[in-house]
Parts: C-alpha cells; structure tokens; sequence
C-alpha cells in the first residue's frame, strides 16, 4: 500500500503542470483571434461623387483705385476769400456749384474807373459833333471853306478810338468781377480743401481738388512675361474687401509702352464702372483675369489627387482611389486646370465614380472600406484660383521717369489737371 501511495503522487504534480500549461495558452489563443478580427475589418472612408462642372485658371493681382479724371480749382486772381461753398467730400456740379466768393473791393474800383473814362470821352465827342455840325451848315452858306472841317473830324476820330479801348477795358474790368466768384470746373467729389475762409486766394495755390469716381481707374503692375497672355483677356474682374461679395466688371483702358527696369513689369490700367461709388480713390483691389476656361468637365477635388513623385512636368500623373463594391481601386489619374481645390480631370475617373475624399493614407489597391460619409459632386467656387498673387504696384500718381509720364498724360486726356 505505501509504493502504491507513493506511485500517486508524480501523477498528481504532471496533471498540475498540464493545468498550468493550458490557463497559459489562453491568453494567446485569445489573442491571435482578435487580430484575424481586425485583420479583416474594413477601413472607414469618406467619398465624394465625382461630377462635371467648369475650371478656370485666373491670374490674380493686386491693384490700387484711382479716379477717372482729377482737376485742381485756381482762382483767376489774387483776392481775399470772402465765403467758401464746399467741404472736403461734397459732391459739386460743373459751372453750377459756387465754391468761393473773392473781395471785389478792388476790381468795382477799376470798373468805376473805366466806366467813368469811358463817360468822359463820350462828352468829348458829343461836344465835337456839335461844332461840327456847325461848321457844316457855314460851310453850306457859304462863310467858311470845307478845309475847316478837317481838324474836327480828326479829333473826333481819335476820340473815337480811345473810347473804344476804354470800353474794352470796361468789358474785362465786368469779367474780373465774374472771376471773383469761382466755380466748379468738373462734376465730382472734393477730395481735399486747401483754403479757409480770410485766406488769399491766388491763381498759383489751389482751392480743391475734384475727384470724378464714376467710372474709375484700377491700375496693376504684371510681370512682363505675363504681360501678351493678359492684355489679350477680355474677362477681367475687380474685388476689394470692403465688398466682398461683389464683382466688377473690367476693361483694360491703357497698357505702360514701357517696361519698370527694377520690378520688371508692365503698368495695365483697366476702367471700371462704379454707380453706386463703392470703389474709392486709394482702395487696394485684386484684378482677377481668367486665362483659361474649360466647361462641361470632369471635376473632382485636388485633395483626393496624390502626386506620382517618380514623375515631373507635364507627363505627370496622380494617383486616386474609388470605391468599387466594398474595395478600394487605386487609379492613376491625368489632370488639367486647378480651380482652387478642384481639378480638371482628363484622364482616370468618370462621372459618377466615388473617390476617397478621407482616408486614402490608410489604403491599399484591395483594401475592404466602410463609407461614412459621401458628398454629392460639387462645382468650383466661382472666386477659386490657382495663380499666385503679386505685389501691390507703387502709386502712379506722380510719375518721375518716361514711362509714368506717358500714362499720366494719358490721364490727362480723361480731363486730370488744373482748372480756373
């Protein structure tokens, strides 16, 4: 009975360890079956519907509002200011709105003085006519020779002559007294005021400066290489912040015949209409001109294209995925135009393909995927560009070299200038 005991007890130990050995085998078997789980598990993704639509490719440059003609009100003579008809940003009329009233002290002086002259020779010759035609009826009689008359009519003549000048002067002694009242010499808006009332106006100061705003000026300075392709665009828009839902259209109304040496570009001026006035003198705009456009294409959005790096220039293609039942399809893709985040499709996608929007880093050609979320095809925003957006251009209101005179005597022939 004791051997038989002691036989018992290895078997006991041996059952122990098997017990062991399998309460450590679990954990692992539990283990490899939740990994074949996800192995398995599809990859959530987001798609869009891919549709047709237009792509444009739009130069973008930034511009400065400046008004269509310009004038300097002068005062044709130096007087005291007597009383000023406008302030800085009234809206004056030409030939009818009075902006100053000058001291006529002195000019009804000098027109006293003519008339008086004037008076005074026409005494004269009134007195002359009388003995001549005295000397006339003698003559008549009989009792003195005709050579009398001569002197007469001689000095009568010269009379004559002097007051024909002094009524001249009397005319433009009446003119001065219309000078001393000024007038505005264009229809617009008074941008500056120079004068206060008890000032001395003179013909060499201004008074104001008229601005005319309808239409308006948006000069843009583009890169030369740039320039051919963008003077042939007749699709031309302008936008400023202030508005930014607005678009105004453009037509370009001068282009530089010279070329900035430093920034090497050409100075485009293009004319805007702007009833309502929102585009103001000074204003920074974007000048947005469509070199190209391409309706009715294949559209889908740039994010979801993947540059092949192992190819450069124009033989470059991109890659994209697409769902096809539950898989993922890697496709290689051809693109045209870039609209802001919309690209032109050319080649590799139809309408209607869904193509992985969200996602597509976890993807392989095969992968199985859940769709959670799906947009219907969109269109490019009407705004969207691909091109980069240059420097302001410099204000071309004072031009020292040839090629800023030649477009600010083209301004000068829209009416900017002095005015009196």
């Amino acid at each position: 009975m004791a051997r038989s005991a002691t036989q018992r007890i290895p078997c006991r130990g041996a059952w122990i360890a098997t017990l062991g050995l399998v309460a450590g085998l679990l954990p692992a078997c539990k283990g490899n079956t939740e990994a074949g789980a996800d192995a398995t598990r599809a990859v959530p993704v987001q798609v869009q519907i891919i549709g047709t639509g237009t792509v444009r490719q739009v130069a973008r440059y930034v511009g400065e509002v400046r008004p269509s003609a310009k004038v300097n009100v002068l005062p044709r003579m130096a007087e005291k200011i007597l009383a000023l008809g406008f302030d800085e940003g009234d809206f004056v009329t030409q030939d009818e709105t009075v902006m100053a009233q000058l001291a006529t002290a002195v000019v009804d002086t000098g027109v006293r003085q003519a008339r008086s002259g004037a008076e005074a020779l026409s005494a004269q010759i009134n007195g002359l006519k009388v003995q001549q035609e005295r000397l006339r009826r003698l003559v008549a009689d009989g009792v003195v020779s005709a050579s009398q008359l001569d002197p007469i009519d001689a000095q009568i003549r010269a009379l004559e002559a002097q007051r024909r000048q002094v009524l001249a002067g009397v005319d433009q002694a009446n003119l001065r007294v219309e000078d001393t009242i000024v007038k505005a010499p264009m229809t617009g808006f008074v941008s500056q005021r120079f004068v206060d009332v008890g000032d001395m106006a003179s013909p060499a100061a201004p008074l104001a400066t008229i601005v005319r705003l309808d239409p308006v000026f948006v000069w843009v300075d583009v890169p030369e290489y740039e320039s051919d392709l963008v003077r042939r665009q007749s699709r031309v828009t302008v936008r400023v912040e202030t508005a930014p839902d607005r678009m105004f259209p453009a037509e370009v109304d001068l282009v530089s015949p010279t070329i900035d040496r430093q920034s090497r570009s050409v100075r485009f001026r293009y004319r805007v209409a702007n009833p309502e006035l929102i585009l103001r003198d000074g204003m920074l705009t974007t000048v947005e001109v469509e070199l190209q456009r391409h309706d009715a294409v294949v559209v889908a959005p740039a994010a979801a294209l993947v540059l092949d790096p192992t190819q450069k220039g124009s033989t470059a293609s991109y890659t994209a995925f697409v769902v096809r039942g539950d898989k993922a399809q890697r496709v290689t893709v051809r693109r045209g135009l870039l609209d802001g985040d919309f690209a032109e499709v050319t080649e590799g996608l139809l309408t209607g393909d869904q193509v992985v929007t969200q996602g597509f880093h976890m993807l392989e050609d095969g992968t199985t995927v859940e769709i959670v979320g799906q947009a219907e095809a969109q269109a490019p925003a009407p705004a969207a560009s691909s091109a980069p957006v240059t420097a302001p251009p410099d204000p071309p209101a004072e031009p020292t070299d040839a090629g800023a005179g030649a477009a600010d005597a083209a301004e000068g022939e829209t009416g900017g200038g002095d005015a009196r």
